[in-house]
Order: structure tokens, then C-alpha cells, then sequence
């Protein structure tokens, strides 16, 4: 969805979308059913989340502390991710943008602030536009459809959209 505005080159230098502590694995992207099916009959581990959607297995030594971070388990340290753009969970197409709660409970849009691919404005602004703009439909219809990638609120995000 936004991977047009941020090259895959920038993301696999950056890596922080596809990189989750221990503390936070909570956070890997949530699978379709289509996506998960395909995924494990390549091999990919794959394991349930929180709210019972699958995701990608991670792995963390067993006596690993909190804050040991692990690889998505799709990620090519020099290329990025692995898997067709049109393919990738509708969180990761996303990225740095989140479909969450607001702290009112509704529905909204935040933009992750330190994500470095959105320090330059003209980014930051084409992102704010096309996710607020075309892409909102699309959007709605994905979190009317897979309520399990609509996140809390976190304050890490600035919420650019709100119902």
C-alpha cells in the first residue's frame, strides 16, 4: 500500500517494523488465512497471537531476556522482506501507519514518528495524504474485515485520523 513512498533498500537498512523484542513479539503482523496456509506449506513457522489471529513464529533462545529482539522470520537482512508486496500482511503494506483504538475507543489511524523513513516531509505528508485520502475506504473495509490488525492505542504513534 505505502511501499511505493519508502524504498525497500530504506527499509532493509532500517529494519525496525520487522525486528521485535521478546516483551513486544505481541506486535508481529497478524496473518490471512490464505497467507498463513501458504506460508507453512513453505516451512515458515507460524504460531498463534493473543487474540488467536497467526503470525510469524519468532525465535527467541529459551532464556532470553525481554528486551532480546528477533528477526521476522520473512526478512532479508539486504534486501528486506521476502515475501511478494501484494502478498505481505496488510500491517507490514502499511507501515509506518497503524489502524488502532484512539484512547476514546475509536477507530483511528496513527502515524509512527520514528520511523526514519518519514523524516523527510514530503514523505511524511504524501503518507499522511494517500492514508487518509484514497486508501481510507480500503482501510475500513480491512479493519471491518480483520478486526485482529486493529491495535490498542499506543502513544508512540500520532494519530492522524480519527472516526
Amino acid at each position: 500500500m505505502l511501499t511505493h513512498l519508502i524504498s525497500a533498500e530504506q527499509c532493509a537498512q532500517c529494519r525496525l517494523c520487522c525486528n521485535f523484542c521478546r516483551r513486544s513479539a505481541w506486535e508481529a503482523p497478524a496473518l490471512t488465512f490464505s497467507l498463513t496456509q501458504r506460508l507453512q506449506s513453505h516451512g515458515i513457522p507460524i504460531c498463534q497471537r493473543p487474540d488467536g489471529s497467526m503470525t510469524f513464529a519468532l525465535h527467541f533462545p529459551e532464556n532470553a531476556p525481554d528486551d532480546y529482539c528477533a528477526d521476522c522470520p520473512m526478512l532479508d537482512p539486504g534486501c528486506g522482506c521476502t515475501l511478494p508486496r501484494e502478498t505481505r500482511p496488510i500491517e507490514c503494506r502499511l507501515w509506518p501507519v497503524r489502524l488502532m483504538r484512539s484512547p476514546s475507543g475509536r477507530l483511528c489511524l496513527g502515524l509512527y514518528e520514528s520511523c526514519p523513513a518519514i523524516a523527510s516531509p514530503e514523505v511524511r505528508f504524501r503518507i499522511i495524504r494517500e492514508t487518509t485520502g484514497p486508501l481510507l475506504p480500503e482501510l475500513l473495509r480491512v479493519a471491518d474485515e480483520q478486526p485482529c490488525i486493529v491495535r490498542p492505542f499506543d502513544p508512540a504513534y500520532a494519530i492522524i485520523w480519527e472516526e
